[in-house]
């Protein structure tokens, strides 16, 4: 019997979502071929971050990602300021190379404020055959009618959709869906974080403590951080039953994420 040869694996189906330091969308990349270089030229990498007034990132190749047997990793450059990977709401410095996940998120420091907060440039890692990842069947009625997938990568808890319409937020798992029940204040919350994930072409956007306390409040005097930190905690109290709080992600001293289904 004739052995068929055997065949190389296809290249993965992969994509980068890249975002300034205030959440908004740079670019986003289908990645294709065997390296793709990041660093703040133009005319010397395939990813440039720019403006970068600080002056943080690296000229050229501040960091690497590249392409072996189907899989991306990431490489740092040798940045004096590093190369940084946020995966489930952990950072983390890369100090050689990593392999990326889909959903992962690479982050290179832009700016540092006088009391010390670090901001980042943000490349979202997006990986259509990631074995890792596995995601349910599409389901219809998704973010602003959109289509919406799940996504299991943090053990099948799901992911939420806001419909502005109705005025409702739905926990989706799997074929199930769960509204959640909010008062007025955390409604405008999530609707706010939902509609930054979707300028942000469905990645996770930081939402600073100012302006989400702008989005619940305006202008309105007397109002405190400890006001928006008692909203996050209802909402997650909300999702808890259903195994599915950490889909609120905090950064420390920086503000809050919320896990949207990706259309």
């Amino acid at each position: 019997m004739e052995v068929p040869p055997t065949l190389d694996p296809p290249p993965a189906e992969a994509e980068l979502i890249v975002l300034r330091p205030d959440g908004t969308l740079l670019r986003r990349l289908a990645l294709s071929g065997e390296r793709v270089t990041v660093g703040r030229l133009p005319e010397r990498n395939d990813v440039a971050l720019e403006p970068d007034a600080e002056l943080l990132v690296s000229r050229a190749a501040h960091c690497v990602l590249e392409q072996v047997d189907g899989r991306w990793s990431v490489v740092d450059g040798g940045s004096v300021n590093g190369t940084y990977l946020r995966r489930e709401g952990r950072l983390e410095r890369v100090r050689d190379r990593l392999e990326l996940r889909d959903g992962d998120v690479v982050s290179v420091l832009a700016s540092v404020t006088p009391t010390g907060e670090r901001r980042f440039f943000e490349l979202a890692f997006r990986s259509i055959t990631d074995p890792l990842a596995t995601r349910a069947a599409p389901l219809s009625s998704g973010l602003d009618g959109g289509v919406t997938d799940v996504d299991e990568r943090t053990g099948g808890v799901g992911c939420l959709v806001y419909e502005r319409h109705g005025a409702r937020l739905v926990l989706v798992q799997g074929d199930a869906r769960h509204e959640i029940r909010l008062r007025p204040q955390g409604h405008r919350l999530v609707a706010f974080m939902a509609a930054r994930n979707a300028a942000s072409g469905g990645v996770p956007a930081l939402c600073t403590h100012e302006e989400l306390m702008r989005a619940v409040w305006e202008d309105e005097p007397l109002h405190s951080r400890l006001e928006l930190a008692r909203l996050v905690w209802e909402l997650r109290r909300e999702l808890r039953p259903f195994g599915a709080e950490q889909l609120v992600e905090s950064e420390r001293r920086r503000g809050y994420r919320l896990r949207t289904c990706t259309s």
